[in-house]
């Protein structure tokens, strides 16, 4: 009897031990992660790390999955890879291989498999979210350093010329709210366009345009051409962000109205209301809500509010990037056991503005 309560004394020891290293990893787990937006290095590690991952999924053609999984799935995935880069590298010794994987994001972009989902017989031919996001990166990437590295720049500069021709001739009868789809209009691809729009006369106006027809009571830009009198989390963050970007004057007042009404603030970490009386009703824009608030919103306001110059991004950042639950080893990071490349993406485009 004294032998058996000895060994099981040396097991329950054991075990104490065993979970004390466990506990104490999950710590320094948790720690590094919680740390990674305040620490250049660590921050650093992160981006990297995340575009050699992205960059080998959509190379191998994870983006043609994404496409059956989300309307715009291969448009979205390789213009938030290739904006994210550019940033980035903005912001550091420009690496020509960096440029190389823009490269292929932008042939991916402009490619007819591409444009397949998009009407071609519509004003503008293939609706505001393809001309808008693809102008995007066009004109961000053209305007970089990195760009003096690109094997396509004529392809690249033929194409932005060819899009911003495209929206002035679809606004030259009168400014309007263009759809991106037959009969369905989101103010959100509108503004996003206006980001690389060369006309600056034509952007003011089409702004101006775009408030006329919001309904809402608070200022906001409402979510859809159909109920202009309706704001949401997801595209209010995009909205503001892009209202930013695209150059209106008065963005900051904008953003107070959009955190007075969509945005909760607990101990310093911003969430985002995905619709403004709180009900967890989730779409294919607004991705999972919880407790009322979603999680495409949130995610895109660490990146409206970073280039906003809120400090309280990075808190929301480390946050999410933590229950991202993320295994950064061997040059490569990844989220949810790399089950929502989406949320790897979007995260990744908001740490480059930190």
């Amino acid at each position: 009897m004294y032998k058996l309560v000895n060994i099981e004394l040396r097991l329950i020891t054991r075990l104490k031990r065993i979970l004390k290293v466990i506990g104490l990893f999950l710590l320094a787990y948790i720690f590094i992660n919680l740390i990674t937006p305040y620490s250049k290095f660590l921050k650093n590690r992160s981006i990297n790390n995340q575009i050699n991952y992205l960059s080998e999924l959509l190379d191998d053609g994870y983006d043609d999955v994404l496409q059956d999984r989300f309307p715009e799935g291969k448009i979205f995935s390789n213009a938030l890879l290739a904006l994210s880069i550019i940033e980035h590298s903005a912001k550091r010794e420009v690496l020509e291989s960096r440029s190389l994987i823009v490269d292929r994001c932008i042939k991916r972009i402009l490619s007819s498999n591409a444009k397949k989902t998009f009407t071609k017989d519509m004003n503008p031919s293939y609706g505001m979210f393809y001309n808008a996001w693809v102008l995007l990166v066009l004109s961000e990437y053209s305007s970089s350093e990195l760009f003096l590295h690109s094997n396509i720049k004529e392809r690249v500069n033929e194409n932005k010329r060819l899009i911003n021709e495209r929206l002035v001739q679809a606004q030259s009868n009168a400014v309007v709210e263009l759809d991106s789809y037959f009969d369905a209009s989101w103010p959100a691809d509108n503004l996003i366009g206006l980001i690389g729009l060369e006309d600056e006369s034509l952007k003011r106006e089409w702004i101006k345009v775009l408030f006329e027809n919001a309904k809402h009571d608070s200022g906001l830009i409402h979510h859809s051409g159909i109920t202009p009198n309706i704001v949401r989390g997801s595209s209010s963050a995009m909205i503001t962000y892009a209202l930013s970007k695209g150059g209106y004057g008065d963005d900051k007042t904008y953003n107070a109205s959009f955190k007075k009404l969509l945005i909760d603030d607990y101990l310093g970490i911003q969430f985002v209301k995905e619709h403004e009386n709180g009900v967890s009703v989730s779409d294919v824009d607004s991705g999972p809500v919880v407790f009322g608030y979603g999680a495409s919103a949130t995610i895109m306001n660490v990146k409206t509010q970073a280039i906003l110059g809120e400090p309280k991004a990075k808190n929301t950042w480390a946050l999410m990037n933590v229950i991202g639950v993320p295994i950064n080893v061997c040059g490569n990071k990844f989220y949810l056991f790399k089950r929502e490349p989406m949320f790897d993406l979007f995260m990744l485009w908001g740490s480059v503005s930190l």
